[in-house]
Order: C-alpha cells, then structure tokens, then sequence
C-alpha cells in the first residue's frame, strides 16, 4: 500500500515538473511562433489548433493569445469559429478535471475565500458564470477550474462559456487577422472593441451583479 502511493506520488511530482517545463518554454513563443508551429501540421494544421487549444489549460497559457493565433493562422472567420469551439472545449476539459480531482479533496476545505466563490457559482450558476465570461480581466481557466469545484452543474457551466466567450473570441481573432492584413482601419476598429469590452464590464460590473442578484431573487421566490 505504501509503495503504491510512493510510485503514485512520484508521478505527481514527474508531472507537475514536465508540465512546468513546458509551461515555461510556452510562454516564451510569440502568436508567429505559434502559427508557424500549426502550420507544421500541413491541411491538418486547423484541427491540430483544435486538438491545442482544446488541451491549453493544462499549461493555463493565455487563451487570449491562442485566440490571436487563430486571426493570424486561419483568418477572422474561420479562425473565430475554431477559437470559439476549441474555448470552448478546454474550459469543458478544466471543469471535468477540477470536479473529477477536486470533488474529495476540496469537500472539506475551509478556506473563506475559496468556501465564497464556490458558493457564488451554486447560488447563481449560469448567469454568474456568464458574467464572468464576459469580464477579459478575470482569468479564463480559474473559472473553469472553480466552476468545476462547486456543484455548479456541467450544462449550465457550457451554455454560459458558449455564450460569454463570443465578444472575446470576436475582438481577439479580427486582432490576429487584422495584423497579417495591415489595415489601419481595420486595426483602429478592433481597438476600439477591445477597449469597451474591457471597459464596460469593468465600469458596469457592480449594476450587472446586482441585476444577477435580483433575477435570481425572483426565481427562488418564483
């Protein structure tokens, strides 16, 4: 029984140092790098961007940049498209990771702030979740990963990921692709989306979670 749990530590350990070094190595790439790493791939690069993005968060690189990428490698539109499935399908991964490693280790955990947000995500679910979707500057994979702990349910966690990533996905690939086309225009279009998205979730965020609280207020009571 011993051995078992030496062996099974160790491979913890192996993991945690490999994954750590390609962590590392990751975030040192530029998106061009990256397109060009895709690109190896040949007529499979689209589903190889898939399959990478849809295995992102174990390294937790920024989705932001992946999103990027996808502008630069296969345009706005098609790359929005596989950005937004492959988001998509990382944070689904993240959820079932945290739920499936998480759920006995975490059950008892006293921690105050951890006890807040997992009971956040219960008491409001989806429109919580959405909200945070909608908000660049809360990290994408700690709401997965969070979401994942609570007993938030998987299809409620999905449905509002599909629709909350949507803005985000847009601004990042039309960023991407606006770069290998070199509009001006085009550019200054997508900075100026980029900077609302950032600016009216964060300025509106106090009326959009009270406006959460009241809707879930009336359905309780309903």
């Amino acid at each position: 029984m011993q051995s078992k749990s030496i062996i099974k530590g160790s491979a913890i350990v192996i993991f945690v140092l490999v994954l750590y070094s390609f962590h590392q190595r990751l975030f040192h790439i530029s998106p061009e790098d990256l397109r060009t790493f895709i690109f190896m791939a040949g007529w499979l690069a689209p589903l190889f961007y898939l399959i990478l993005f849809t295995l992102r968060p174990l390294t937790l690189f920024p989705a932001s940049i992946f999103s990027i990428v996808g502008g630069l490698a296969f345009g706005a539109i098609l790359g929005s498209l596989l950005a937004w499935t492959g988001a998509t399908l990382g944070a689904v991964l993240a959820f079932l990771i945290s739920r499936r490693l998480g759920e006995d280790k975490f059950k008892h955990l006293k921690n105050k702030k951890v006890n807040e947000l997992k009971n956040k995500f219960e008491e409001k679910g989806f429109l919580y979740i959405l909200a945070l979707r909608f908000l660049p500057i809360v990290n994408f994979d700690l709401i997965s990963y969070g979401a994942g702990l609570s007993e938030v349910r998987l299809i409620d966690f999905t449905k509002a990921t599909v629709i909350g990533i949507i803005p985000g996905t847009l601004i990042y690939n039309f960023m991407g692709a606006s770069l290998v086309e070199g509009n001006k225009w085009t550019m200054m279009i997508v900075g100026i989306g980029y900077a609302i998205i950032v600016l009216v979730p964060v300025l509106w965020k106090r009326n959009i979670m009270k406006r959460i609280d009241q809707v879930n207020s009336k359905h309780t009571e309903g």
